[in-house]
C-alpha cells in the first residue's frame, strides 16, 4: 500500500487557527484584569468613604451626647401648679421609706377610729411612709431629720440668711406615736369625747382639728422629709405673712426648689387634708426638680 504524505499546506494550517486564537484570549484576560482592578479600587474607595462618616457620625454622636449632658447639668427648674405638687409628692416613695399599708389605732376604739378616719380621708389626708429599719437620722436645730435633708436645710437656711431672713425648724420628724398623742390631746382638748365621736355626734369637732392636726399614719412629718418653719419677728402660724414666706414662694418656689424643697401643702391645691400650712416643707431631691 503507499502512505501519501500530508503537503505542506496541510501541516501548516492548523498552526495559522492557533496564532488566531492568541489575540482573543489576551484580549479577554486583559480586560478581566481592568475590570477586576476596577472594582477593587472602587470597593476601597467605598471603604475609605464609610469609614469617614463613621467617624463624622461618631464625633456628631459624641458632640450631641456632651450637649445633653450639659443641659442636664445646667437644667431649668420644673414649675408646677399647686395641686401639680402634690400629685408629684403622692406618687413619690423616697429612699429608706416603707409604706404603711394599714393604719394605726388613734383613740382604740374601732367604731370611733373608723369614723376619725372617713373624715379625715375625705378631707384628703391619705397614709404616709415611715422610715425603714435602715434609714439614718440625725439631730438638727434639736429636731430628728433624715440624714439626707440636714445639709440641703443647712444650705436654704444660710441663702436665707444672706437676704437678711432668720429662719429656723420647729418640728421635724415625728413618729406614729407622737402623732396619736398630738392628736387626741387636741380632740380631747376640743371638747369630744372617744364615746361621743364613735356615736357620730362630734363629727364636726373632728372635722376642726383636722383643719391642722393629722391622724396617726396620715402625717408627712412620719417621713422624716418634711420641716416646719419659723420666721424670726412672726410666730409659728403667721409664717405666710412673713418676708421669709415671700422669699421661699416667689417665682413658682424657686429658692426651695433649689435646695431640693417643695411646699407640703400649696395654698390653692385641692383637698389635700389640712388647710395649707405655709409653713411646712418636705425635702424631695434636686435631680427631680430639674428640667
Amino acid at each position: 500500500m503507499r502512505i501519501v504524505e500530508p503537503t505542506p499546506e496541510s501541516t501548516v494550517q492548523p498552526q495559522k487557527k492557533s496564532k488566531r486564537k492568541l489575540p482573543v484570549l489576551f484580549f479577554v484576560l486583559l480586560t478581566f484584569i481592568a475590570g477586576a482592578s476596577f472594582y477593587l479600587f472602587a470597593l476601597k474607595e467605598g471603604e475609605e468613604v464609610d469609614s469617614e462618616s463613621l467617624q463624622q457620625n461618631t464625633t456628631a454622636e459624641a458632640e450631641v451626647s456632651e450637649d445633653v449632658e450639659q443641659l442636664e447639668r445646667t437644667g431649668e427648674l420644673r414649675m408646677f401648679t399647686d395641686n401639680e405638687f402634690n400629685v408629684f409628692y403622692n406618687n413619690l416613695l423616697q429612699p429608706d421609706l416603707e409604706r404603711v399599708e394599714n393604719p394605726p389605732t388613734i383613740t382604740g376604739n374601732d367604731e370611733a377610729d373608723t369614723r376619725i378616719r372617713s373624715i379625715a380621708e375625705a378631707r384628703g389626708y391619705r397614709l404616709r411612709s415611715s422610715p425603714s429599719a435602715t434609714a439614718t437620722l440625725v439631730t438638727v436645730d434639736g429636731y430628728q431629720l433624715h440624714a439626707v435633708v440636714a445639709q440641703p436645710w443647712e444650705e436654704l437656711q444660710q441663702a436665707a440668711a444672706e437676704e437678711g431672713l432668720s429662719m429656723s425648724i420647729v418640728s421635724g420628724y415625728r413618729s406614729v406615736e407622737n402623732q396619736r398623742n398630738l392628736f387626741t390631746s387636741r380632740l380631747s382638748a376640743a371638747g369630744a369625747s372617744v364615746s361621743a365621736v364613735a356615736q357620730g355626734t362630734a363629727d364636726d369637732i373632728v372635722n376642726e382639728v383636722l383643719i391642722q392636726s393629722s391622724i396617726p399614719g396620715y402625717s408627712k412629718h412620719h417621713t422624716a422629709y418634711t420641716i416646719d418653719l419659723k420666721c424670726a419677728g412672726y410666730i409659728f402660724e403667721d409664717f405666710k405673712n412673713s418676708p421669709c414666706y415671700t422669699w421661699m414662694s416667689a417665682n413658682n418656689y424657686e429658692q426651695p426648689k433649689k435646695y431640693g424643697f417643695i411646699p407640703s401643702y400649696p395654698p390653692e391645691a385641692d383637698a389635700q387634708g389640712p388647710d395649707p400650712e405655709a409653713w411646712e416643707y418636705v425635702y424631695v431631691g434636686k435631680d427631680l426638680l430639674t428640667q
